[in-house]
């Protein structure tokens, strides 16, 4: 979509889902004209002026020829209309065409571009949203008028668009990073499919928040099983503009803390909010030119980021990769796995760590012996097989030396050092008590430090 008063909705109505009837004719438009262009008038339905209603169009007047079209907001079918936005018609190909052009331009000048709510525009959703299929009733108001078949839409719509926007940044402009909002359940088929280089990863944020650790460790295994490259692709985050800041979902102590370092460590691209550092509270809109609190920075949460976070962002290479990511289970005395406890080791091929965080208020006691089964696809076994499942031990994933009794590991965190016993380790597994929130990071105390 674009915004209301755009350059393209004054010059090119055409690009625009609209039509010469008004959907509703109760509808009125005598409001103010919000149009920076003395030639076009532009007016939102007046009940959405005294928050009565939110129309699910407005009104375009064209003073020169006396034409009027009734534009669409934006939409994505689950709550109000985005009043203050156009909807662009993705069934045209000039449109479509437009579009790419536009990302090309931004392309030339930025090297990063998030593309916002991508997920309305796959084929999917798109039609479900604007066209839907005959006899079904449309997630959108009046557009049920408007169903088209899925031969009819195929024919309109016979590619993914953000294929086609992948594929021509890839010929003209290939030093971008494109990052897509994807939800519905769409995350991995942005990056198998589409071609996305990144795709939000809402799921660390929400189940975490929830304290769904259980639901966090059934999607990191899930996603091992099928394809661990997929978990590359994610952007994580603890916040962005649409939901409430890190503070008030985490607030700012452990538990917080914990999270961050969780953020921080696993494969993907971890993504910081605005003020998430400081501990603000506010939640900043895109419009705000500046902020209605005024608060002042946490300083201590600032240079607990700065001594803890900081090295660990600056030594990503160890942790951003999923070729060498294990996620092990974390097992009571009683054999029973706590799923509070996300365990899980990376690493480069000199350097391997193991991070055990505890998401819960509770005291946890445990031991970590063989990773959960991850595919392993022909190529990375270097033959012609069949994919395999398979996990490994804790000692062949730290890379300890078989020839060595006693090896020392050292917490990267805090520098707390312990000495463990190779057999010990192959028998029974890395035995650990964790803290409510805590947090280690454990490596072979030759390996390089975190500084």
């Amino acid at each position: 979509h674009t915004g209301i008063d755009s350059h393209w909705v004054l010059e090119h109505p055409e690009r625009f889902i609209g039509q010469a009837d008004c959907p509703f004719p109760a509808y009125s438009f005598e409001g103010p004209d919000l149009s920076p262009d003395p030639r076009v008038t532009i007016q939102i339905e007046d009940h959405y002026f005294d928050r009565s209603d939110a129309a699910v169009f407005f009104r375009r007047s064209d003073r020169r020829s006396g034409e009027v079209r009734y534009l669409y907001h934006g939409n994505d079918g689950t709550s109000m209309p985005w009043n203050d936005t156009a909807q662009l018609d993705f069934l045209q190909p000039s449109t479509r065409e437009a579009v790419i052009r536009q990302i090309l331009e931004v392309a030339r000048s930025f090297s990063v571009i998030r593309f916002d709510a991508a997920m309305t525009l796959t084929r999917q959703h798109f039609q479900r949203l604007w066209f839907p299929r005959s006899g079904d009733a449309g997630a959108i108001p009046s557009r049920a008028e408007r169903s088209l078949s899925v031969d009819q839409f195929d024919d309109l719509m016979p590619h993914e668009f953000w294929r086609e926007v992948v594929d021509r940044v890839a010929r003209e402009l290939p030093d971008t990073l494109l990052i897509a909002e994807a939800f519905w359940l769409l995350e991995g088929y942005f990056v198998r499919s589409l071609g996305m280089h990144r795709v939000y990863n809402s799921a660390f944020m929400h189940m975490l928040r929830d304290d769904d650790t259980a639901g966090y460790r059934k999607l990191l295994r899930e996603t091992l099983e099928f394809d661990p490259a997929i978990l590359e692709r994610y952007v994580s985050f603890m916040s962005n503009p649409d939901e409430q800041t890190a503070a008030e979902q985490f607030g700012r102590g452990d538990r917080y803390r914990g999270v961050c370092l969780l953020l921080a460590t696993l494969p993907g691209l971890p993504m910081f909010a605005h003020g998430q550092v400081e501990g603000f509270s506010e939640r900043y809109g895109m419009e705000y030119g500046r902020s209605y609190r005024d608060e002042e920075a946490d300083t201590d949460l600032v240079a607990w980021h700065e001594s803890r976070v900081a090295p660990l962002l600056r030594r990503r290479e160890l942790f951003a990769g999923a070729e060498r990511f294990q996620l092990f289970d974390f097992r009571a005395d009683s054999g029973e796995i706590d799923e509070a406890v996300l365990a899980y080791a990376n690493g480069t091929a000199d350097e391997r760590l193991l991070a055990v965080y505890n998401h819960s208020d509770r005291p946890v006691g445990g031991r970590i012996r063989r990773s959960v089964p991850r595919i392993e696809h022909a190529e990375e076994a270097g033959d012609d097989a069949a994919p395999r499942r398979l996990g490994a031990p804790l000692t062949e994933v730290l890379a300890l030396d078989p020839t060595r009794q006693r090896h020392l590991l050292r917490d990267r965190l805090s520098g707390a050092e312990r000495t463990v016993d190779y057999s010990r380790l192959v028998e029974r597994g890395l035995e650990l008590e964790l803290g409510p929130y805590e947090f280690v990071l454990l490596g072979p105390a030759g390996d390089s430090s975190i500084t």
